[in-house]
């Protein structure tokens, strides 16, 4: 067991109504202006297997919503939905069926996200594309 972990359902609650507020304080006043995402002009692939994580990323020009898949140590790829993706903003996990795709996705392919509902049920299916590979800015 991780020792930092809650133990009883009212600290795990106590503990996500401190991370909404914490999120619904973000949201207050003006918006952070949106750094553009540079991206590889090359066609990128990477393994499903090798997916750690996912992060939110700034909404498209047209509002599209999008996402950072995280692959090995320092590779991002940013996805942008069709449409609106209910719940992939406040979900704690996703999953990409890729039963279609194979086992590896590339830039300009279409996976389906699968996002958890927040209420349970069936995840909501969402269309995305794979717009690229990030280019991390040089420090």
């Amino acid at each position: 067991m991780n020792p930092s972990t809650p133990h009883s359902p009212s600290a795990a609650l106590l503990g996500t109504l401190a991370a909404s507020l914490a999120l619904a304080g973000c949201t207050q006043g003006e918006p952070e202006p949106i750094e553009p995402v540079a991206l590889s002009s090359e066609r990128q692939c990477f393994f499903t297997r090798q997916i750690n994580g996912y992060s939110e990323a700034p909404d498209g020009p047209r509002g599209e919503e999008r996402l950072y898949v995280n692959t090995g140590v320092n590779d991002r790829y940013l996805l942008e939905t069709f449409g609106p993706c209910p719940d992939i903003d406040w979900s704690f996990s996703i999953a990409l069926d890729s039963r279609f795709a194979g086992t590896s996705l590339c830039s300009g392919e279409t996976v389906t996200v699968l996002v958890p509902q927040s209420v349970g049920g069936i995840p909501n299916r969402c269309t995305a594309r794979v717009l690229g590979k990030v280019i991390e800015p040089s420090s």
